[in-house]
């Protein structure tokens, strides 16, 4: 799998532009970092979070340093899963919302996991073997699966929230909750039981786009100063960028591929049998 491929490059560019996002304006990424209001010196710690997500994007756009780059912040990402978004969920356990941003963080994840293990090679030669080469592709496909299955909790359950989210020159329709979350599950499955993978994967990196372009894009344009609308911008692009990195990971395979052990077995018996088909 090539570095510097299109989600490569929006995942770090999104990620600059949540540094520069921070560091402008003392925020943190609201869903991305639920730092509470009260929480002590938060502007602060706001400012210097978006000077390390700035250098951490740049990192990730350089080919010496991108798998160091990926190292750092998927392990700072993992500590935000974890101290944050693992209370909020723990706390809450029944409430969907917070499932779908713990999914969503899990994708941000996927992305310094699929960096790592293209990218640290020779850049990071301490890492554990797991996490590279194929072996560490392989992880993060599977960790993007059930991300995806986390990312429909938001989708199912509030189908009027997902049909007024759109802007308003998109029709209103309460079906756009359940396309969208019926591509995640999809997606996740056909990962896991290893059907028309690629296919799949394209097909989410293609909607992650158009959801990015279409109503954040749109979002920004009407509000360009609204710091709100420029995060939530830059983290459904890095979603996306992650999103086309487990696709282009399924590069060299057919479009079309069942090879999950099971049914590939059935679909070979039923090809040296055709008169069974009939």
């Amino acid at each position: 799998m090539r570095t510097l491929g299109v989600g490569h490059i929006l995942f770090a560019l999104a990620i600059f532009g949540l540094g520069v996002v921070g560091l402008t304006t003392g925020h943190f990424a609201d869903g991305m970092q639920p730092v509470p209001a009260h929480f002590p010196a938060r502007e602060v710690l706001a400012h210097a979070n978006g000077v390390l997500m700035l250098v951490l994007g740049l990192g990730l756009l350089v080919k010496r340093s991108a798998g160091l780059a990926a190292v750092v912040l998927t392990v700072y990402l993992l500590i935000w899963f974890f101290l944050l978004h693992g209370p909020i969920v723990v706390s809450a356990p029944l409430v969907a919302d917070n499932w779908s941003g713990f999914g969503e963080n899990g994708t941000l994840i996927v992305g310094g996991l699929v960096l790592i293990a293209t990218c640290s090679a020779q850049s990071v030669p301490s890492l554990p073997k797991f996490l590279k080469g194929i072996t560490g592709v392989h992880i993060a496909r599977i960790v993007f699966a059930f991300a995806a299955f986390l990312m429909t909790m938001d989708n199912f359950p509030y189908p009027k929230a997902n049909a007024d989210f759109p802007p308003t020159w998109i029709p209103h329709w309460y079906g756009w909750g359940y396309l969208v979350g019926s591509a995640y599950v999809a997606t996740g499955l056909s990962i896991l039981f290893r059907i028309c993978s690629k296919f799949a994967t394209n097909a989410a990196a293609a909607m992650m786009s158009l959801i990015t372009l279409l109503c954040w894009g749109a979002f920004v344009v009407h509000a360009p100063t609204s710091y709100v609308q420029w995060t939530g911008l830059f983290i459904s692009s890095a979603l996306t960028g992650a999103g086309w990195m487990v696709a282009e990971s399924y590069r060299a395979d057919p479009w079309f591929e069942i090879r999950w052990p099971g049914l590939r077995a059935l679909s070979r018996n039923r090809n040296n049998h055709p008169e069974e088909r009939a």
